[in-house]
């Protein structure tokens, strides 16, 4: 998260370095002139009125050899600024505004001081549209492309070439007489729409290097290195498409910015021709568009709509068609429309898109919207400024450089976030590794322990099995010993009806044990059906007494009734038992008591209360079997509640399933059983049911 962080103030003071350091660079770059020496801190601009003459290619021969009787009939015209459009006297083109293509003659007649007569000095035009030449006082002294051969419209022979350009002088007299022929069947703009500036070749050069140098090398500079930062990444992920439209969208705007520039890309290619820069210059436009689109599409695929975002792309390549297909002439006078294309697609992505991101609070939507908002501001102002309607600076490539700086950082957050999911994946899988050992061999352990309670558990199934047989094994062999003396018919009639009643006690021993052992068995598998009820506890007591007095009268024992009161919470206390499977229980306890009591008349107890339960903040009731027999072992308590655990008195020997049964029985209604003994005094058998509130 703290990398993160870092990171955003890292392309935050980026931005912000890049928008001061352009104006610092500019004032830096202009060498400080002495005071009182204002001729040599800026040239001298000849913007202002000049003479006009439309539709005539003149020469400074034909204003020397012109008489007063001859006139040649002409206007003023503001420079810079195209004459397209404009509306100049009525003898000019009729009165109507002037058309886009034609010829047209400037000239000016300027003063410059003493000193600078006989000494070097220079010229710079800026944008002259789209082919001229220059005389100063008589001489031609340069110019750009070829004029046409006529003003007839249909006639051919212009060769375009519009950039700055920088003439050498030597004036003889303090008087410049400068005359300019214009052609214009290319270009959208046309005359004189760029500044014409005086003065000695070091301040030229100075001003060249400020205004043409040292923001455009700047702004291309940071396109170029961000460009091929996030190509430099997507040749190593391969992955990740969004970094290659980010990086094809800052080179285009590089090659774009360098080709708007009118001194760099002569620099660079001298010979370079002026039709196939602005065929790449144009084309350039769409193609950032292009790109930027399609890392809108990438970044928010779930909040573009596919069809409009498929129209969007291919207008704009239509338009690359466009561009390439038609001459410069005519793509050139449509820039207007190429602009409402352009603002009408941002507009989408702006409007609609941005507000689905908004809602879905998508990442770094706000500051998409900013950057968006401010392009399509730079658009419409950069219009009217080509249009030369307005006199300003460019704002497209520094709204370009925030979209591609604001994308960066959105990319480079996303990456950083990922980088910290994996640098904490492999934090963790180290931790992993390091303790793989150690989680092994307690897994080994544990493995041990399993292993350890499975042979328990076999050898457990194993003596169930032998207890089961031996126990069902003794009673079919006695009753196999009686039946082959039945056979032998060597028994008098009281011994045939002895042995009857030994085959009946013996039979009734092996359906016992059978039903025990398939009454546990349904009881440790929840195949047994609960037959639950919420009774009264004192109706509960009440019961029992009834259902077990009788009981214990037949056995020839005694059994004492308790049932204590004094904590009861309420006199409407209920207990949610199954009545019958209780009454099993407690029948299993007292049968046990009067079977292991050594003395017939020493009494058994049967004594419940309802008292608060120890672990939770409830009641409980709490019944005890207390008899007076021959006790417990303390080695053997643990043993108790098991399968097949028996005791015996000399005179009874039960199946071993009884207080196995009983202890399913209790854990079924959620309580609690066990026991307490002594060798030779007795024992107490108790259990704990929780009661309903």
């Amino acid at each position: 998260m703290m990398r993160n962080r870092w990171l955003q103030v890292f392309f935050v003071s980026l931005c912000i370095w890049v928008y001061v350091a352009i104006p610092v660079a500019s004032m830096l770059a202009a060498p400080v002139a002495p005071l009182g020496d204002d001729s040599q801190q800026s040239p001298i601009s000849l913007a202002g009125q000049w003479q006009f003459y439309w539709g005539q290619l003149l020469s400074p021969t034909d204003f020397a050899t012109v008489s007063s009787a001859n006139r040649i009939e002409g206007s003023t015209i503001a420079v810079p600024a195209s004459w397209t459009g404009q509306v100049l006297e009525p003898t000019i083109n009729g009165g109507h505004p002037l058309p886009a293509f034609g010829v047209a003659t400037y000239r000016k007649q300027v003063m410059i001081p003493p000193e600078k007569v006989g000494t070097y000095m220079m010229v710079m035009l800026e944008s002259i549209g789209s082919a001229y030449r220059i005389w100063v006082n008589g001489e031609l002294v340069g110019g750009l492309g070829t004029l046409k051969s006529s003003t007839h419209a249909t006639d051919s022979g212009e060769i375009p070439q519009i950039r700055v350009n920088l003439i050498n002088i030597t004036p003889k007299t303090r008087q410049l007489d400068i005359v300019v022929q214009v052609s214009n069947y290319t270009f959208r703009e046309s005359g004189i729409f760029g500044d014409v500036q005086i003065g000695s070749p070091d301040v030229i050069v100075r001003h060249m290097f400020n205004h043409y140098i040292v923001q455009d090398l700047l702004l291309i500079g940071v396109f170029v290195v961000i460009g091929i930062y996030h190509v430099m990444i997507y040749l190593f992920s391969r992955r990740e498409s969004e970094l290659l439209w980010l990086a094809s969208g800052c080179l285009s705007v590089a090659v774009r910015a360098l080709l708007l520039n009118k001194f760099l890309i002569h620099l660079i290619v001298p010979e370079a021709d002026w039709t196939m820069l602005m065929y790449i210059q144009y084309c350039t436009k769409f193609i950032t568009l292009f790109t930027y689109i399609q890392l809108i599409h990438v970044l928010y695929r779930q909040d573009v709509n596919e069809t409009i975002h498929k129209i969007c792309s291919a207008v704009c390549l239509l338009a690359v068609v466009y561009v390439v297909s038609v001459p410069p002439s005519m793509f050139t006078r449509t820039v207007s429309a190429q602009i409402v294309i352009i603002v009408i697609i941002l507009g989408y992505y702006l409007c609609v898109v941005g507000y689905n991101l908004l809602l879905r609070h998508r990442e770094g939507i706000r500051i998409n919207l900013v950057s968006m908002l401010f392009n399509i501001v730079a658009i419409m102002h950069d219009l009217y400024l080509y249009t030369t309607r307005v006199q300003s600076v460019q704002l497209v490539p520094y709204a370009i450089l925030m979209t591609l700086l604001t994308q960066a950082l959105i990319i480079s957050s996303r990456y950083t976030r990922f980088s910290q999911q994996n640098t904490q994946l492999t934090k963790e899988l180290q931790d992993i590794n390091y303790h793989l050992e150690e989680t092994v061999s307690a897994r080994t352990d544990e493995l041990n322990a399993s292993n350890l309670k499975l042979v328990a558990l076999t050898n457990q199934r194993s003596h169930l099995m032998a207890n089961i047989a031996h126990d069902m094994g003794s009673p079919i062999v006695g009753v196999q010993s009686s039946l082959h003396m039945l056979k032998t018919g060597a028994l008098n009639a009281q011994e045939i009806l002895d042995l009857y009643n030994l085959l009946t006690l013996r039979t009734n021993h092996v359906k016992h044990l059978v039903d025990d052992l398939f009454c546990l068995a349904k009881l440790e598998s929840q195949q047994i059906e609960f037959d639950w009820e919420d009774i009264v506890v004192t109706d509960l007591n009440a019961e029992i007494s009834t259902y077990f007095a009788p009981i214990v009268q037949t056995h020839s024992s005694v059994l004492v009734v308790k049932h204590d009161t004094a904590l009861t919470v309420d006199a409407d206390t209920m207990a949610h038992v199954d009545l019958q499977q209780l009454l099993r229980v407690l029948h299993n306890l007292i049968d046990n008591a009067m079977k292991f009591s050594t003395d017939s008349q020493a009494p058994i107890i049967l004594r419940s209360v309802v008292r608060p339960a120890i672990v939770a903040a409830t009641y409980e009731w709490y019944v005890e079997v207390i008899d007076q027999g021959i006790g417990i072992e303390p080695d053997h308590l643990p043993l108790i509640f098991e399968r097949f655990y028996t005791r015996s008195n000399g005179l009874q020997v039960g199946s071993g399933l009884g207080l196995a049964i009983c202890k399913e029985i209790i854990e079924r209604h959620g309580g609690v059983i066990g026991v307490q003994s002594t060798l030779g005094e007795g024992s107490t058998f108790f259990f704990a049911l929780p009661l309903a509130k």
